[in-house]
C-alpha cells in the first residue's frame, strides 16, 4: 500500500517527522497482518472479532468488551502468539466476522488500514484537523493507496503557501524515480470529453446532456509547475510529470502536450501497470523532495481534547 502523507489542508504526522513515521508506517502494517494471518491460520482469528454485548463489572457499571491480550498455549499451539491490546498509534484490529479465507482476510485488513492512513494525515498526537466525511469512500484515493506499494508517497489535492496564498493543487504521487501530478476528471460511465487548448472543454459533445467543464490543464499545470519550481530551488532533480486520469469515461485530446498521459478507460491499465509493478526501493532525493513539499503546504488544525 501507498503512504498518505498529505491530505488538503489537514495538519499530518510526516509533516512531523516524515523519516520517522514512513518507516513506522512500513514496520507496524507489516507486524499487524502477519499476526492476523498466523492467527486466521491456527484458527485463533475470534480474538479479534467484536463482542457487542455490554458486560457488567462488579460496581454495576457497563462496559464494552474488548480485545484482550491473549497468548497461545505452548504444548497446543507450538510458539506463543500475542494479540494486543488496540494501539492509538496502530490500525484497530477488531472486525465484525471470521474472514472465509485469507484473500477475504486481506481485504479487511486494507480497509482497515485505509482508515488509519487517513487518520494519521489528518492528525498528530496533540492536534488534528476537520477532515472531509467523503474521504473514507473517495474510490480514486483507495484505489492509489491500495494498489500501489509501499514505497509511494501520495499528497491527495493538497493546499500549497506561496508567498501571502493559498493554491489547491491536484494529487502528486512521489515515486522513487519521479513525481506525477494527477487530475481526475469525475463523471458516469462513458462519459467523453473534449479536450482543447481553449480555456473550457466539452463534455459529452453533441449529446443531449452536453455540458461544459473548466480545462483540466488549467490546475494540473499549475501543480506541476510549483513542484518544479520547488525542486530547483533545492536542487532536487526528478523529473516532475503529468497524467490526466478518467477511469471510466473517454479523453479526446487531439492536441494534447507530449508531457501528459491520458489515462482514460483505453488506457489507465497500461498507464497503472509500471507503477503497482515498481520495485525500486525508497529513494533519498524522494523523501527530500517530499519533505520540501510538506514544508510548503498549508495547515489548518487545532488542539485535540480527546
Amino acid at each position: 500500500m501507498a503512504q498518505l502523507i498529505k491530505v488538503h489542508a489537514c495538519i499530518s504526522r510526516y509533516e512531523m517527522d516524515l523519516y520517522r513515521y514512513q518507516s513506522r508506517f512500513l514496520r507496524v502494517k507489516k507486524q499487524q497482518w502477519l499476526m492476523l494471518k498466523e492467527a486466521f491460520e491456527k484458527n485463533e482469528f475470534h480474538h479479534f472479532v467484536k463482542k457487542e454485548q455490554m458486560e457488567r463489572t462488579e460496581n454495576g457499571e457497563g462496559s464494552l468488551t474488548r480485545i484482550r491480550s491473549y497468548r497461545l498455549n505452548k504444548e497446543r499451539s507450538g510458539p506463543s502468539v500475542t494479540y494486543p491490546e488496540a494501539n492509538l498509534d496502530s490500525p484497530e484490529l477488531s472486525f465484525h466476522a471470521t474472514p472465509g479465507s485469507l484473500d477475504e482476510l486481506k481485504e479487511m485488513f486494507m480497509k482497515r488500514v485505509f482508515h488509519f492512513q487517513l487518520k494519521w494525515a489528518t492528525s498528530t498526537i496533540r492536534d488534528r484537523s476537520f477532515a472531509d466525511p467523503s474521504l473514507s469512500d473517495d474510490h480514486n484515493l483507495q484505489e492509489l493507496l491500495q494498489k500501489l506499494p509501499d514505497q509511494h508517497l501520495i499528497m491527495y489535492a493538497p493546499v500549497l503557501r506561496v508567498k501571502n496564498t493559498s493554491i489547491a493543487l491536484d494529487t502528486i504521487l512521489i515515486s522513487p524515480g519521479e513525481i506525477t501530478c494527477i487530475h481526475f476528471l469525475e463523471g458516469g460511465r462513458h462519459d467523453v470529453y473534449m479536450g482543447s487548448a481553449e480555456r473550457f472543454w466539452r463534455k459529452n459533445p453533441g449529446e443531449k446532456d452536453e455540458s461544459s467543464l473548466l480545462s483540466p490543464m488549467i490546475s494540473l499545470s499549475r501543480t506541476a509547475a510549483l513542484v518544479k519550481q520547488l525542486l530547483k530551488e533545492k536542487e532536487i532533480g526528478l523529473k516532475v510529470k503529468k497524467a490526466l486520469v478518467c477511469k471510466e469515461g473517454f479523453v479526446e485530446y487531439p492536441e494534447a502536450p507530449y508531457d501528459l498521459t491520458v489515462a482514460d478507460k483505453r488506457a489507465y491499465s497500461q498507464w497503472m501497470y509500471p507503477h503497482v509493478h515498481h520495485s525500486m526501493p525508497m529513494k533519498h532525493d524522494q523523501l527530500k523532495a517530499a519533505g520540501v513539499l510538506l514544508a510548503n503546504c498549508v495547515i489548518e488544525s487545532f488542539r485535540r481534547n480527546d
